[in-house]
């Protein structure tokens, strides 16, 4: 909790026009009421500190365990706790469960970060570590910050918000361009296809390597191989390049500004 509570009366007053549980939230850390986006930081970046090794699994909280989605993760997440990864979920159902349940069937490492919302999911339990969150935005940090992959099952508009931020930040150089991996080829390639053919062809909104940040597949041999060979040396240093190659681009855009004033 906060020292010292404070006053955030402009907050206050717009969620009294507009409720939102996110705003609430905001104003209850604030007020000393809630643990703070850096007490939750704390706790999570303990359990992880113990494994250097971590890959994020996301997906559906939808598919039953029988859906070929969550056979799908089951399978991916035993093969790399039996490689030494560690397994990191939201720690919900469907694909969570699922990636989970393979991490601790295989007898590895299964981390669960949960968020506390009325009327949402419950931590599955086939964890064998967990923490869970009151914000979004400290749960999204903590799945995400130095992993050394990440793994996109099928799922829904959550799936896809956490996959645009992970490509957006790799592809700005922002964070290390280790592995992302987009698994199910039926699932993805509608989603590839638009990429390549309308930001890329159309458009012209991305560059060329941008399309080579992610990778599609069906293999979990394919998986762990692709992984294995990334290292931190070489995802940082591609993150020094993308970052300078940006810089450079801004650059010459704001050059072609002044000349136009």
């Amino acid at each position: 909790m906060l020292d010292k509570p404070i006053s955030v009366p402009s907050l206050k007053s717009e969620d009294a026009k507009n409720h939102l549980l996110v705003r609430q939230k905001i104003i209850d850390a604030a007020e000393g009421r809630l643990v703070t986006v850096v007490e939750e930081f704390e706790q999570a970046f303990d359990i992880l500190a113990k494994y250097p090794n971590t890959v994020t699994i996301f997906g559906s909280a939808r598919t039953l365990q029988s859906h070929p989605v969550s056979r799908q993760a089951f399978a991916v997440a035993w093969a790399l706790a039996k490689h030494g990864y560690a397994v990191v979920t939201g720690g919900g159902g469907g694909v969570m469960q699922a990636a989970n349940h393979g991490a601790k069937k295989a007898g590895g490492v299964s981390i669960g970060f949960n968020i506390h919302l009325p009327t949402e999911q419950r931590l599955n339990p086939h964890t064998t570590e967990s923490f869970q969150f009151e914000h979004f935005f400290g749960r999204k940090v903590a799945m995400t910050l130095d992993a050394s992959a990440y793994v996109y099952c099928g799922g829904g508009f959550g799936t896809l918000d956490e996959l645009f931020e992970i490509v957006t930040l790799t592809q700005t150089g922002t964070i290390p361009k280790v592995p992302i991996i987009l698994m199910g080829v039926d699932f993805w390639k509608p989603f590839d296809k638009v990429i390549k053919k309308t930001l890329l062809e159309e458009y012209g909104v991305i560059d060329t390597d941008d399309i080579d940040l992610y990778h599609i597949t069906d293999d979990i041999e394919e998986i762990v191989a692709i992984i294995e060979r990334s290292t931190q040396e070489e995802a940082r240093a591609e993150m020094h390049e993308r970052s300078e190659k940006l810089q450079k681009r801004w650059q010459r855009q704001r050059e072609e500004w002044e000349g136009l004033v």
